[in-house]
């Protein structure tokens, strides 16, 4: 519980406040003011404390909201931004990074805006099949695969090492394309099964066919 000196202060503070009220109201203020005893002052404080911390988070919420809106992998999740897809799964995309750092620079998103960079192992999974396929394509010397959080979103990032990587350089539509068009996953389509003759059972006997009369 508050000291009497301390509910003294907090009272003189509390009368400097209300300087700017309405002149009609402050003769009440000041009365209810100097009427709280040390614990009514307590309760008082703790519950403009928790008001103005509802007030924060409420203010706080929007621009959480705005930042994702403004999130280039959502906007590109959503198709608002163009980008050069080459597989995905149910939870993650893999496009191909703009300005990469080696040719085959790809990028793993989540679907889903994640804030942490434990993301779960579909989106690994997906990354190790990407770089299998470019391995395969490109044969570098090296692929690193690293989870890493940009404009707060959090993605998988596959980064092919051929041994002379410099500095990042924006690609030309046609580089991505060509680049594309090789690492692209198709989906496959399911073989036509076929359907055998039924045997014709014993002892059942075929109608003939009788041909057409001419009149």
């Amino acid at each position: 519980m508050l000291t009497k000196q301390q509910a003294a202060q907090i009272k003189q503070e509390l009368l400097k406040q209300i300087v700017n009220f309405p002149a009609e109201q402050i003769p009440h203020l000041e009365q209810q003011i100097m009427s709280m005893n040390e614990q009514e002052l307590e309760d008082f404080i703790k519950r403009n404390q928790a008001e103005d911390q509802r007030q924060k988070q409420a203010q706080a919420q929007p621009q959480k909201q705005e930042q994702r809106q403004q999130c280039v992998f959502c906007s590109i999740l959503q198709g608002q931004i163009p980008s050069y897809k080459i597989d995905e799964n149910k939870n993650n995309i893999a496009i191909l990074e703009i300005n990469p750092l080696s040719k085959g620079h790809v990028l793993i998103i989540p679907k889903k805006h994640l804030t942490t960079t434990k993301l779960p192992s579909n989106s690994f999974n997906l990354a190790k099949k990407i770089a299998k396929k470019i391995k395969s394509k490109f044969k570098p010397k090296e692929i690193k695969i690293s989870s890493q959080t940009i404009m707060d979103h959090a993605l998988v990032e596959v980064l092919p090492l051929y041994g002379n990587e410099k500095e990042r350089k924006k690609a030309t539509e046609e580089e991505l394309f060509e680049l594309q068009k090789r690492l692209i996953t198709k989906a496959r389509k399911k073989p036509v099964k076929k359907e055998k003759p039924k045997p014709e059972k014993q002892g059942e006997k075929k109608l003939p066919q009788l041909k057409p009369r001419r009149p």
